[in-house]
C-alpha cells in the first residue's frame, strides 16, 4: 500500500511532509529526465551498489545475497516473523526482477557487468518500480519515510559498517569495500 502511495506521489512530483503537512513540489518528475544512457557516472554509482549488495563478497550477485541482506535487516531491527517474511519477500521480488528472462533464477550468478546490463535494459518506468520496491524494503514500518534506525538497518544489511551514532564515513565504507 505504501509503495502505491509513494509511487503515485513521486509520479505527480508531490510529497507530503508530515511535520508541516505542506506539499513539496519537485521541479522535475522521473519521467521528465532523459532516458538512462549508461554514462560513466551512472555506471560508477551502480558498481558501488553492486559491491554493497554482494553480501558474501564473492564478486557475484545471487539470490542468496538478497536473502542474507533481508535476514540481517530482520535481525538488526528485531522484527517479528511476519514482518521478517515481508522484508524477505520484497528482497526476493527485487531479485526476481533482476533475474527475469533466465531459465534458472535460483542458481543465477550475476557478475558486475551483467548487473549493469540488466539495469540498463530497464525502461524508466520499470526502474522506478524497482526503486520504489527497494525503498519499501528499507521502509520497514511502511510510513513512507526512512527512519534513522531503518537507515542503519539498511547499511547493516548490506554489510556497510557504521559507527555507534549510525553515521557511515567515507573511511568506513572504503574499508568495507577493500
Amino acid at each position: 500500500m505504501a509503495r502505491m502511495i509513494f509511487s503515485k506521489r513521486l509520479i505527480q512530483g508531490m510529497f507530503s511532509r508530515s511535520f508541516t503537512h505542506k506539499a513539496v513540489s519537485l521541479k522535475m518528475t522521473p519521467h521528465d529526465y532523459p532516458p538512462i544512457t549508461g554514462s560513466e557516472h551512472w555506471k560508477r554509482k551502480l558498481r558501488t551498489l553492486f559491491r554493497a549488495r554482494d553480501a558474501d563478497k564473492d564478486g557475484f550477485l545471487t539470490k542468496k545475497d538478497f536473502e542474507m541482506c533481508a535476514h540481517r535487516v530482520s535481525s538488526y531491527m528485531e522484527l517479528n516473523e511476519s514482518m521478517a517474511r515481508e522484508v524477505l519477500r520484497k528482497r526476493q521480488y527485487t531479485w526476481e526482477k533482476l533475474s527475469c528472462g533466465t531459465s534458472d533464477p535460483d542458481n543465477l550468478k550475476l557478475s558486475e557487468d551483467e548487473f549493469l546490463h540488466q539495469l540498463h535494459r530497464y525502461t524508466r518506468d520499470a526502474a522506478l518500480g524497482l526503486a520504489c520496491n527497494d525503498f519499501d524494503s528499507i521502509d520497514i514500518d511502511g510510513d513512507g519515510f526512512i527512519s534513522p534506525k531503518e537507515h542503519k538497518a539498511f547499511f547493516y544489511g548490506n554489510g556497510i559498517p557504521t559507527d555507534k551514532s549510525g553515521m557511515s564515513s567515507k573511511c568506513l565504507i572504503q574499508t568495507a569495500m577493500a
